[in-house]
């Protein structure tokens, strides 16, 4: 077979790499991110150059793009749609805007990321009467040593922590960067409370969570904003209380599949505690399978795991607290998603304040292709770089008039594109009477 003979040849039409960027422009305005975040922004000394929205939205569009670094910045500005959308600040202007944010501008942010998360996900669902949301910690692995944060984690690398919360449509609602060494439910309370006092009444919460998470400090953050929760339960915990209730348990067969085993029992007693906001009890649900290759560490009968709720039985039954447990299982994809996606393997600065704000701007990125996910596979949306794949990364020609941006692409795709532009547009942002008095943005 002959090699196909190909050469390279320059032309002067305009082309740009990221047509379907537009799409994500449309988003922005749609959800009126500058009205809800402008405010937060650092005020320049300046009035000239950039201004901060300026950057701030450059920083969601060079995410979507696919940004993995503050270098890529200086690259993307050779796009001409990209540079017709933001101007194209460069990576030191990044940079700078980056390390200009005050912690308690931080903070604020922060405080505004569940508002928007709320906005997109009613948009998804505007008769939603139930979201399930779902918390959990993860290591970013660092190879700057003298980059602020960065220590050892749980799994002995160099590391910063981040906290995550998510609801069960895979929207985050909560991100907050720590030091590498901190423990998993620091910070969890404050990001709980931020999302959950802007949840309508007329939604009901629930929270799924690992072990971690099995504090008193948790237990009463979410009994008090009216949140039922499954949260496994830790060993130090649950054995006690199995050594005190077990001759009054009754265990029953389930189908479920635990330790890799088809045949398991469950059982449920009271967990007696103290402090919890009116009421005395929680409840703990046990499942078992034989231990059939005992060790001197586990020289047990059975192999046990257990869960704590604030359900009653009449509620939900001991296996659907264990299936609903289980539900816990898609943060992990979440994160995986968000890492990959938006690269957060990895934060661009030496500075962990800057990082965070990189977090939050990238946060607000992944909410976006979130929810234009949906629009190509509508039941449960899809990862990431497969939205970025199929409407953002499409070649096109860019021509420019006085009046207006025209975008030239090839038939199949352009029909593609029109689909999808059409789905996005006949969502609706969630009309104002739905969140109530609280709500802090216009639609």
């Amino acid at each position: 077979m002959n090699k196909l003979s190909i050469i390279y040849t320059p032309i002067a039409k305009s082309l740009s790499s990221f047509s379907g960027l537009n799409l994500f422009d449309d988003l922005v305005h749609k959800f009126e991110i500058k009205n809800l975040l402008g405010g937060e922004l650092p005020k320049k000394q300046r009035q000239r150059g950039y201004s901060s929205w300026n950057k701030f939205y450059a920083g969601i569009l060079g995410f979507i793009a696919g940004a993995e670094c503050l270098d890529d910045f200086d690259w993307y500005g050779k796009d001409p749609l990209f540079f017709k959308l933001t101007n194209s600040p460069s990576s030191e202007t990044m940079g700078k805007f980056l390390r200009s944010f005050h912690p308690r501008k931080i903070e604020e942010i922060r405080g505004k990321l569940p508002a928007l998360a709320l906005r997109i996900r009613l948009a998804l669902e505007p008769d939603c009467h139930k979201i399930i949301f779902k918390m959990d910690s993860s290591d970013h692995q660092q190879y700057g040593v003298k980059s602020e944060g960065v220590s050892y984690g749980y799994k002995k690398f160099l590391c910063v922590n981040s906290q995550n919360l998510f609801d069960d449509k895979g929207i985050c609602y909560g991100f907050k960067l720590r030091s590498g060494n901190t423990h998993s439910c620091v910070d969890a309370t404050e990001l709980i409370y931020e999302t959950f006092s802007k949840i309508p009444k007329d939604i009901k919460k629930y929270f799924v969570a690992d072990s971690a998470y099995s504090t008193m400090e948790i237990y009463n953050s979410l009994i008090t904003h009216k949140c039922n929760f499954v949260i496994s339960l830790k060993s130090n915990s649950w054995k006690p209380l199995l050594a005190k209730h077990r001759n009054k348990m009754v265990w029953v067969s389930t189908k479920l599949q635990f330790f890799k085993s088809k045949n398991c029992q469950i059982s449920s007693t009271v967990y007696p505690l103290t402090g919890l906001p009116g009421r005395k009890f929680l409840r703990v649900v046990y499942i078992r399978t034989l231990n059939l290759t005992p060790t001197k560490e586990k020289n047990h009968r059975y192999h046990y795991y257990a869960v704590v709720t604030d359900m009653s039985e009449s509620e939900m039954s001991d296996e659907k607290v264990l299936k609903f447990y289980r539900r816990r299982a898609q943060v992990e994809n979440n994160i995986k998603d968000i890492k990959n996606g938006m690269d957060f393997h990895h934060f661009p600065s030496m500075k962990l304040k800057a990082n965070n704000v990189w977090g939050l701007i990238g946060v607000i990125a992944y909410n976006l292709m979130r929810f234009a996910s949906f629009a190509i596979v509508p039941d449960r949306g899809c990862f990431v770089e497969t939205t970025r794949k199929r409407i953002v990364a499409i070649a096109g020609e860019i021509i420019t008039s006085a009046r207006y941006v025209e975008i030239r692409m090839m038939n199949y795709i352009h029909q593609e594109v029109m689909q999808i532009k059409k789905i996005m547009n006949s969502v609706k942002t969630v009309d104002a009477n739905r969140l109530g008095p609280q709500r802090d943005f216009k639609t």
